[in-house]
């Protein structure tokens, strides 16, 4: 098989920051597929959610936005950029192998694709308002049907958000200090932690380390209705994609949840085990946490011990062409 050398698109100037932010902190690495958590923090809003999706669904997603963007009869300049920058992403190929080595590469590249995106239409520049609104009509139901809220965020709230009229970074007034909740009293704001620190950045929100981020919202019945609401048919395709898969032994859940971060706490893996696996309630699962500290201490070093190298080699031998 030839193999190509692909390089990243250097990162263009577009205006003022964005303050939205989308990050895939974790995957459900299952025998049969694969679901990728992804955040995505609204600071304008201050709303932060998590969705799930399949690899499939991603590259259904780039299909569908090159197409609107590469019309034979669309000659806008800056929609034709986009479209070329698409076709020019490392795009992660399709494998049947699913190690968590390849797991994690898959995730790094799957968030990249998502910036390149993000960057391209949350912004304050002008843009065309045929085929760059048909792309946002594309990617809105992608990054917001399925949502679960975090902390304090809503479902409603959290339909506007990818809707504004600027999303430039704005000053808000510090929010007041919410008790702690089991959930939240061991992990808070690991959701905005880790895109902080894997992007060296974070928004001006005034945040303190005391919001309950890890805390799930309970969303009314008006809310569910809400979620599953699209402006374009388009969006029908997506639901929560939860795995519904029946319950295994909480250990060997556990071990299936593959983070970006090769260290982590029990806590953050409870969390995003809840967030994607429906047999697992975040709460109960907590409570075992403390059983289930050294065991799973021992798992991620094993885990961690992986060679980069290896994991290169690896993914590239079983790379499936599409």
């Amino acid at each position: 098989m030839t193999r190509h050398t692909h390089h990243d698109p250097q990162p263009q100037s577009l205006g003022p920051p964005s303050g939205v932010q989308i990050f895939i902190p974790a995957a459900l690495n299952r025998p049969t597929h694969t679901l990728y958590s992804i955040c995505v923090a609204v600071q304008p809003t201050l709303q932060e959610w998590t969705v799930n999706r399949r690899y499939s669904q991603f590259l259904q997603l780039r299909k569908d936005m090159i197409a609107a963007l590469t019309s034979p009869r669309q000659c806008c300049p800056g929609c034709a950029s986009f479209g070329l920058a698409l076709r020019k992403f490392p795009f992660p190929m399709k494998t049947w192998i699913r190690t968590n080595s390849i797991v994690r590469r898959r995730v790094k590249s799957l968030t990249k694709f998502l910036e390149l995106v993000a960057e391209r239409l949350y912004n304050d520049l002008p843009k065309c308002h045929v085929c760059g609104d048909k792309v946002k009509k594309m990617v809105r139901p992608f990054l917001i049907r399925g949502a679960q809220p975090i902390g304090s965020s809503t479902i409603p709230k959290i339909q506007h958000s990818l809707s504004l009229q600027s999303y430039a970074i704005v000053h808000h007034r510090p929010r007041p200090v919410e008790p702690k909740t089991m959930a939240s009293s061991s992990s808070s704001s690991l959701s905005t932690q880790s895109m902080s620190q894997s992007h060296g950045h974070s928004f001006s929100t005034h945040r303190t380390m005391s919001d309950p981020l890890m805390e799930p919202s309970s969303p009314t019945d008006v809310d569910m209705i809400a979620s599953t609401r699209s402006d374009d048919s388009y969006g029908q395709q997506y639901g929560d994609e939860m795995c519904n898969d029946a319950p295994v032994p909480l250990e060997e859940a556990m071990k299936q949840v593959v983070l970006l971060k090769r260290e982590s706490t029990v806590e953050e893996v409870a969390f995003r085990l809840s967030s994607m696996w429906s047999a697992y309630d975040l709460r109960e699962t907590l409570k075992v946490a403390d059983d289930l500290g050294l065991r799973l201490s021992s798992t991620m070093e094993e885990d961690s011990a992986e060679r980069d190298d290896d994991t290169d080699d690896e993914y590239k031998k079983w790379e499936v062409l599409l």
